[in-house]
């Protein structure tokens, strides 16, 4: 199979304002937020991938309202890189395979702390449901309509584009955390694959699919996704000659 060249990597990030995942420490004084939502999980109990960044902002708990910035986070149980970000936010990366402990510090006292595990990935799955929009033109008006289709389903018209999400998971099938090294590369060059800029309270990891076809139809094409320390993953796309209706309000 001679496969086009539009590959890309995903990892680009921007942090705005949102609502990201995470929890409260043991003692419930400091909220460990996720700052960007994994789309199988919503807090630490799930493994952290080893030598996969997650991102850790500290917050007032329990509700993560708003954030602590005159606070310091340490990590400890195993080596770990830890890169500040400014304003008690994080990029956190452990590299064993080992029980770690997330501190949260004021000065040299412990204010709150929560564990969390790290483990090596088993394979990479791509979460059950993708977001497609549909753009067009009805009654006069443009607009764009959002839905959630069953990934095996997937079905992309000319005007729309399909966002799917790539989850690690360990030997038992279950998710884990962390922003993976991903590439992706179709198998036709007028397959577009692009990455969104993730924001807080955003998913990572996600890939969005959207054909460039002019006139006819593109047929099935395979999107092939890599990560250095997972197995590739494929998934067929079948894309449709004529546009998909919406209805404008």
């Amino acid at each position: 199979m001679t496969w086009g060249k539009a590959a890309l990597t995903l990892g680009t990030f921007l942090v705005l304002v949102g609502c990201a995942d995470g929890a409260n420490g043991d003692k419930g004084v400091v909220h460990f937020s996720q700052v960007v939502n994994f789309v199988e999980t919503n807090d630490f109990s799930p493994p952290l991938v080893v030598g996969r960044t997650v991102l850790i902002r500290l917050e007032h708990a329990p509700l993560g309202d708003r954030s602590y910035p005159e606070l310091n986070l340490e990590v400890t149980g195993g080596t770990a890189q830890v890169l500040p970000l400014g304003f008690a936010q994080y990029a956190v990366r452990l590299d064993e395979e080992k029980a770690y402990r997330f501190r949260a510090r004021e000065g040299t006292k412990e204010l709150d702390a929560i564990s969390v595990t790290a483990r090596k990935g088993a394979k990479l799955k791509l979460h059950a449901k993708a977001q497609v929009l549909t753009r067009g033109l009805s009654n006069g008006k443009a607009c764009t309509r959002g839905s959630s289709v069953d990934l095996a389903d997937l079905t992309l018209a000319p005007n729309q584009e399909a966002m799917v999400t790539v989850v690690p998971v360990d030997e038992g099938g279950k998710a884990m955390l962390g922003m993976l090294q991903l590439n992706a590369k179709a198998s036709r060059p007028d397959l577009e694959l692009d990455t969104p800029l993730f924001f807080e309270g955003g998913s990572p990891n996600t890939l969005v699919i959207r054909p460039t076809l002019l006139s006819g139809p593109l047929g099935d094409a395979t999107v092939e996704i890599t990560e250095p320390s997972f197995t590739t993953l494929t998934q067929t796309v079948r894309v449709l000659k004529d546009d998909a209706q919406v209805t404008c309000q």
